[in-house]
This record gives C-alpha cells, sequence and structure tokens, in this order.
C-alpha cells in the first residue's frame, strides 16, 4: 500500500536515494536543492546544489556520507557530506 508522506506545490523532484536510517534524500529540481526528509516527511535539511536542475543523486566515498548530484543546468557533478551513509552503499559493504 502506497502513502502520500509529503506533498511540494511549488516544484518537481527527481532523483531520490535513502540513508542507513530511513530518510530519504531527493533532488529537487526546478528548486535547486536536495531535501533531507525524515520517514514522517519531515523536512531535516535543504542543500543548495548551485543550479537549478538537479536531477540524480547516490551515495559514495570512502565512508558512504558523500552525495554526489548531477546538475543539468550547469552540466557538472556536485558533491557534499553528510552525518549518515547511503543504505545501498552500506548494503554493498
Amino acid at each position: 500500500m502506497l502513502a502520500l508522506v509529503r506533498q511540494f506545490l511549488d516544484h518537481g523532484f527527481d532523483g531520490m536515494r535513502c540513508d542507513v536510517d530511513g530518510n530519504l534524500d531527493m533532488t529537487r529540481h526546478g528548486e535547486g536543492t536536495v531535501v533531507k526528509m525524515s520517514p514522517s516527511g519531515e523536512v531535516l535539511r535543504e542543500i543548495d546544489v548551485l543550479g537549478t536542475s538537479p536531477s540524480n543523486l547516490c551515495f559514495g566515498g570512502p565512508d558512504g556520507c558523500t552525495v554526489y548530484v548531477t546538475e543539468v543546468e550547469k552540466r557538472r557533478l556536485v558533491s557534499f557530506r553528510v552525518d549518515r551513509p547511503g543504505l545501498e552503499w552500506a548494503r554493498l559493504r
């Protein structure tokens, strides 16, 4: 069964990944940010990716705490650090 956790009325979203705590990181296409959202829908953090069109993201680096984001408008890869590794990254270890 699917349930709506949160709705954003202003801009769309694109890429999504979970961290090991079940939080959802997602790119906000048109807003130019990555939002970290709790399983209950609370926005925990919003990171500016220095361009309006982030498309996808993944966790990586030696500890899984670096988020890599593709930004389409300026055609580049943006990265930033987070406090918890990605779920996919942790499962591969």
